[in-house]
């Protein structure tokens, strides 16, 4: 018998080598085109940035708890797609390599403030290589205090306890220590971290990668969206899936355009979303806040005992806007005294104001902020202006309006000092460290605030979160003023709740975005949510913006300071806001609960972890 047919058939075997196994995996490392023209997946995700790729991960992950058992005898059955407009990201150890060299080696302002709740999200591996790369600025106090007034709001991980005994909130100290560990080293529970935006998707891309479920297309944009109506909802044959076409530039400078059809496309592509603008079922609400943040990293003075602060926030209220410093890269050593310490700043401010500090040189700049973020609580502005007192010298109006202003003077200053006797740790006052120089360069961005709408069409839903068969999360439904550092956290809770739907969906042999089932949950929890976020931020915004002194110009800076009492309304404002931050921080349970609500705690009596 001839061995010719034999080896042909060897031959043929090798010829088609390597194997399609590694081709998966090659395609998810390379980022290259999905396995056909016309692949179907369970979830397609446009956007790769932090909210993308964090959802991705957090559908992916079939584990429970932290101890990382698997809750299913095998993973789910999941088909996804990453969509990417940009390049994918560098393993994180190529971000952390770059950082040694000279124009890379301070952390880029483009950072996000997560709560602790936001950062479970990460999960324990993602966390661990942030930590240990010393890319997580860790802060464990808070200091908040106002321009016109004596008051201060102290925050510290210990107002977590109650949440983390209670398990209405992870420690987060039990995902990078044993124990053991923890008994020895007494760690405080964190209030936040800070984290720059490339570490952070860098390390969510390097787990992504690992999982031959889902496929990491980057350099790709998508060209149109066919999405089914709403007609085609709540009937008892599911709608068609929703089609995505996509060009993708080769390495090679050439386009390829495919199609690819998904039960669930997740809008993750920014504020001014592709997906969102592209389905047109989406009604928007947006309001400018008048204000331009402007954000760089700073190099503190570390000859003033700045070693001390490296895990403390600090954010001062101006009448133009507040300051905020945060920590950053402070997760391996929080004790050096060899090399620099630097911090986070975010200044919100009107836009000529802001204009002005994007036109000032690096040491201008330093001096600007030193002079308007290193001063200590003030005393509140007189009821009367000046002018009103000397016009009224005598009169009764006038000495029963000093009366009040005695009254309330003395009382705002009581309250304040007797906070001091709770706990001098917690509630004496820190000045915040000097800043030496600018660490690369000084963005500036307009602040915005929307949310989507919702509206109805003869008994039918229109808008919100979801419409057949695509979900938006992140910027792409919401965005607020960042002076809460609640952007990217409202954002979190967007992914982990859509995720839980997904999985439960899948768990049940169901399609998640064929039925009202689970889009329909999804929308009602995060339109309550959202809204609540977003306009308790906006009334902050407002609170503190209305200031009780006249707002002393950036710009005029070294010029004759403007200043005084402006009285009245404004005055008293001034009075009651200072009143109401003393309450909170002199009162333990509703100091405490403020602090839950923005660590994203589950509220009490509510079972189960935000």
């Amino acid at each position: 018998m001839s061995s010719a047919p034999i080896v042909r058939r060897i031959t043929a075997q090798f010829r088609r080598w390597p194997p399609r196994k590694f081709h998966l995996y090659t395609s998810r490392f390379n980022s290259t085109a999905p396995r056909s023209k016309r692949e179907h997946y369970n979830v397609v995700i446009a956007g790769g940035g932090a909210v993308g790729s964090a959802l991705a991960r957090l559908v992916l992950d079939d584990s429970i708890g932290l101890d990382g058992n698997s809750k299913y005898n095998s993973r789910r059955p999941l088909k996804i797609a990453l969509l990417e407009q940009r390049s994918s990201p560098p393993p994180l150890c190529d971000v952390v390599e770059s950082s040694s060299e000279p124009n890379s080696s301070f952390p880029h302002p483009r950072a996000y403030a997560l709560s602790p709740t936001s950062l479970s999200y990460l999960g324990p591996s993602v966390l661990q290589s942030l930590v240990r790369s010393n890319r997580c600025g860790i802060y464990d106090s808070m200091q908040i205090w106002e321009h016109d007034g004596p008051a201060q709001l102290h925050f510290v991980g210990d107002d977590l306890e109650g949440a983390i005994h209670d398990g209405r909130l992870v420690d987060l100290n039990r995902y990078l220590h044993k124990p053991e560990e923890l008994i020895d080293i007494k760690a405080k529970p964190w209030l936040g971290a800070v984290i720059e935006d490339a570490p952070l998707i860098s390390a969510i891309w390097d787990q992504l990668r690992n999982d031959n479920r889902i496929d990491l297309l980057d350099n790709v944009q998508i060209t149109s969206i066919e999405a089914p109506s709403y007609n085609a909802m709540g009937k008892v044959v599911p709608p068609p899936p929703v089609y995505i076409t996509c060009s993708r530039t080769k390495s090679q400078g050439q386009d390829e355009s495919y199609t690819v059809s998904a039960d669930l496309l997740v809008a993750a592509d920014g504020a001014n979303s592709f997906v969102r603008k592209s389905v047109g079922s989406f009604p928007m609400m947006t309001r400018s806040y008048g204000r331009k943040a402007v954000t760089c990293t700073v190099e503190l003075d570390t000859s003033k005992g700045s070693q001390g602060m490296a895990r403390t926030a600090f954010q001062r209220f101006l009448p133009f806007g507040p300051i905020a410093l945060l920590p950053v890269w402070n997760s391996v050593d929080t004790n050096q005294t060899n090399g620099p310490i630097y911090a986070n700043v975010v200044w919100s401010t009107t836009p000529s104001e802001a204009n002005h500090l994007l036109s000032l040189s690096s040491s201008d700049f330093v001096s600007t902020l030193n002079h308007y973020l290193c001063q200590g609580p003030n005393v509140n502005p007189s009821l009367l202006s000046d002018s009103t007192a000397a016009a009224t010298n005598g009169s009764l109006f006038t000495k029963f309006a000093k009366e009040i202003d005695s009254l309330l003077r003395t009382a705002n200053t009581a309250l304040t000092m007797g906070t001091w006797t709770e706990s001098p740790s917690r509630n004496f006052f820190r000045m915040p460290p000097r800043s030496v120089r600018v660490a690369g360069p000084i963005l500036g961005f307009d602040l915005t605030l929307s949310h989507v709408l919702t509206s109805s069409t003869s008994g039918n839903r229109h808008g919100g979160y979801t419409s057949p068969r695509v979900a938006l999360v992140g910027d792409a439904a919401h965005t607020m003023h960042p002076m809460a550092g609640q952007g990217l956290n409202l954002g979190m809770g967007d992914v982990n709740a859509l995720a839980n739907l997904i999985k439960e969906a899948v768990d049940s042999g169901m399609d998640v975005g064929g039925t009202d089932l689970f889009l329909d949950r999804y929308n009602d929890d995060r339109m309550l949510k959202g809204w609540g976020m977003v306009g308790g931020v906006h009334g902050l915004h407002e609170v503190f913006g209305y200031s009780g002194s006249v707002p002393k110009s950036i710009a005029d800076f070294n010029e004759h300071q403007r200043g005084g009492s402006v009285g009245g309304i404004q005055s008293l404002l001034g009075y009651s806001r200072s009143l109401g931050m003393n309450i909170v921080n002199g009162i333990g349970p509703v100091r405490r609960a403020l602090a839950e609500v923005a660590a994203g705690a589950t509220p009490k009596g509510i079972p189960g972890r935000c």
